[in-house]
């Protein structure tokens, strides 16, 4: 009897144990692994129609754009600031990532970052201002370069999408490269 007690106590605490990890392992581990990339592909389908382009979507613009999100998601408001994401060599290459946000905000400094949640989304469309602007911005650093004789060419567009809480948050972003002789 002493025996089957043992059995039975050990196996109900190796069930409680696996029952802990197993809901650990779900809560520490923000992402959506079916949903994100569902979200990347709208966005990234979106930009390479804007820009007449056919990438893929690049890994260190992902990155970069998952760090960015990382660091400010939950941010009840973000300022101009805050949206980007710089990365660069310094002599060639230079990556930037902006957050998606809602530019419905009641000041004109303050944005809210864009999110869907996959539970209420039916179709992922991605948000025009957003594209919009990335697109604008592309422009605006390549006329900068121009004035300046230096040649900068689009050689990558990137998204990243990332679960936390519950909501997908997008960053969409873009890869300048130098090719001044």
């Amino acid at each position: 009897m002493k025996k089957l007690k043992r059995l039975a106590a050990v196996l109900l605490a190796g069930i409680m144990a696996l029952a802990l990890f197993t809901a650990c392992s779900d809560s520490s581990d923000p992402g959506n692994p079916e949903f994100d990339p569902k979200v990347e592909s709208a966005y990234l389908d979106a930009l390479n129609k804007t820009f007449g382009t056919s990438f893929k979507n690049d890994d260190d613009i992902k990155r970069l754009a998952i760090e960015h999100i990382e660091e400010k998601h939950g941010a009840d408001s973000l300022t101009g600031e805050t949206l980007w994401k710089t990365e660069s060599d310094g002599k060639t290459v230079v990556r930037q990532v902006q957050l998606c946000f809602d530019t419905r905000s009641s000041k004109p400094d303050a944005y809210v970052p864009l999110f869907y949640e996959a539970a209420k989304t039916a179709a992922i469309k991605a948000n025009y201002t957003n594209v919009q602007a990335l697109l604008l911005t592309v422009k605006d650093e390549r006329g900068g370069a121009e004035k300046n004789g230096i040649k900068l060419e689009l050689t990558a567009l990137g998204v990243g999408a990332w679960t936390i809480g519950g909501k997908t948050y997008v960053a969409i972003g873009f890869e300048l490269t130098n090719t001044t002789p």
